[in-house]
């Protein structure tokens, strides 16, 4: 369950950073998951909610963003969405093949990557 160190991570930073800027407490943060990374929200979510009380960022609002896979097709210059499949059992996975022409040599151009967008904090 790789949600658990991402979340260890997010808190990590969001303490590191509170405590450099001399945080009376954190109000927001904002963390941009791309849908490609495969990391759940509502297992990340839950993590840091039972990690944080007692600290500066009990309270802080925690606004999580997902980001569409997105690809580039040097055959046909398309550019857009990534493409899902339903499985046999229900899933939607990614379609690693341009939608247009099919060609399987593709670049991917954003929903792989994790970051925290912004960290909202108040100073005495």
């Amino acid at each position: 369950m790789h949600e658990t160190a991402i979340a260890q991570s997010i808190i990590d930073t969001v303490m590191t950073h509170a405590d450099k800027a001399g945080a009376k407490h954190v109000d927001k943060v904002e963390i941009e998951i791309g849908e490609l990374t495969f990391l759940g929200i509502d297992q990340i979510r839950f993590w840091i909610e039972n990690q944080i009380a007692g600290t500066v960022a009990e309270k802080a609002e925690w606004i999580f963003h997902s980001v569409p896979g997105g690809i580039r097709c040097p055959a046909c210059q398309y550019e857009g969405d990534i493409k899902t499949a339903e499985t046999e059992d229900h899933f939607r996975l990614p379609v690693f093949a341009c939608p247009e022409c099919g060609q399987a040599n593709i670049e991917i151009t954003q929903g792989r990557d994790a970051w925290i967008k912004a960290i909202h904090v108040e100073i005495d």
